[in-house]
């Protein structure tokens, strides 16, 4: 660059009003702002393996065939979850999947087949009240009968067809309430299913 080009971009940068420097200092903050929370939206998406704003095949498949349902579907990160009542599943202190309610593991292993690559856990819970007379004698416990609960519905996978391989399961009895315990709706609710897909990796 010549000397007379630098001598008048030099001359040119005196005549800058001050004010210039000041909206062009309060247009960088801005962009700056914008910036920033553009980075917090596009890190909320990636924490949950959303960046396009579409949900994972399995996520979205699950959603659609259990619409207008009790089966809840939602996403939590890189997993899918699923909400089964359990007395749909079970009746009121059964292990034994009822015949109407095998829709329901049809469906799901429908979908685990179409997506090999996912780990599943099945996870059953139940109320707080205390088992008695035969359920206690058969189940020795609301751990006893929530572990017959998640076994009973994984084999019921298994048997339509998905590895058994591929699954893990657990019983938490009453431990983990999700409603209030002290009435019919809210044991109600605790009595539940939970059946989370998702990598192959650790389940907290």
């Amino acid at each position: 660059m010549g000397r007379g080009l630098w001598a008048g971009l030099v001359l040119l940068g005196a005549c800058v009003p001050a004010s210039y420097d000041r909206d062009l200092v309060t247009q960088l903050d801005r962009e700056i702002l914008a910036l920033k929370e553009r980075n917090k939206v596009v890190s909320g998406k990636l924490e949950n393996c959303d960046v396009d704003g579409n949900p994972g095949p399995i996520y979205a498949e699950l959603v659609q065939v259990f619409s207008g349902t009790d089966v809840r579907v939602s996403k939590h990160g890189m997993r899918t979850v699923v909400v089964i009542p359990a007395d749909r599943l079970f009746g009121r202190l059964g292990s034994q999947l009822r015949e109407e309610a095998i829709m329901v593991p049809d469906m799901l292993a429908t979908a685990l087949q179409l997506h090999d690559d996912k780990h599943v856990w099945v996870i059953a819970h139940t109320d707080d009240e205390e088992l008695s007379g035969s359920s206690r004698r058969r189940y020795g416990s609301l751990w006893g009968l929530s572990m017959a609960q998640a076994t009973g519905f994984m084999v019921s996978l298994v048997e339509l067809g998905v590895a058994e391989r591929r699954f893990t399961i657990a019983g938490r009895g009453g431990q983990e309430p999700v409603a209030e315990t002290d009435t019919p709706e809210g044991r109600a609710s605790n009595r539940r299913l939970v059946v989370v897909i998702g990598p192959p990796d650790d389940f907290e």
